[in-house]
């Protein structure tokens, strides 16, 4: 059995890895406003399911696009078709109510799965640790960050 193990640290971003967070937390609300309506405009057409995968697909045709998208990590771009899949899972359960297009104030995360620790002098995911215990991203840099408990696990 796998279990998964969430914990949550502040980090201590300069301003301007702020506002480039800030950036890229705007490109996910407007990613999942958009797989939104395709979803519902793909249904109203001709009645058909437009999955995850083929959002995936969608992303990469934007990125052609809009330029700005190739700008920020694909996986926190991929993990809101996830949140959407999941939004409409609970739909269909009767859990919730039908997903909405996020505001400004309603979309305030981004999760980047791959997260590791730096091997062979390389950092190999879109999140890892250097050497002087910050948090490491490709196209944001260092970032300052407080363990106020130790990382456990593999």
């Amino acid at each position: 059995m796998t279990m998964l193990l969430n914990q949550k640290y502040e980090i201590f971003p300069t301003e301007a890895q702020k506002e480039v967070l800030n950036r890229w937390l705007q490109y996910c609300r407007q990613t999942y406003n958009s797989a939104l309506l395709d979803k519902e405009r793909k249904y109203k057409q001709n009645k058909e399911n437009y999955n995850r995968y083929d959002m995936q697909k969608q992303l990469t045709l934007d990125k052609n696009t809009y330029p700005f998208l190739k700008k920020m990590p694909s996986q926190p771009l991929q993990e809101v078709f996830a949140r959407l899949k999941k939004a409409f899972d609970h739909f269909f359960r009767k859990d919730a109510k039908y997903p909405k297009q996020k505001k400004y104030k309603d979309y305030t995360s981004m999760t980047f799965p791959q997260f590791g620790f730096k091997r062979n002098g390389k950092h190999r995911y879109a999140m890892s640790f250097s050497d002087n215990g910050k948090l490491y991203n490709t196209k944001l840099g260092e970032i300052d960050i407080t363990l106020h408990r130790p990382l456990e696990g593999t």
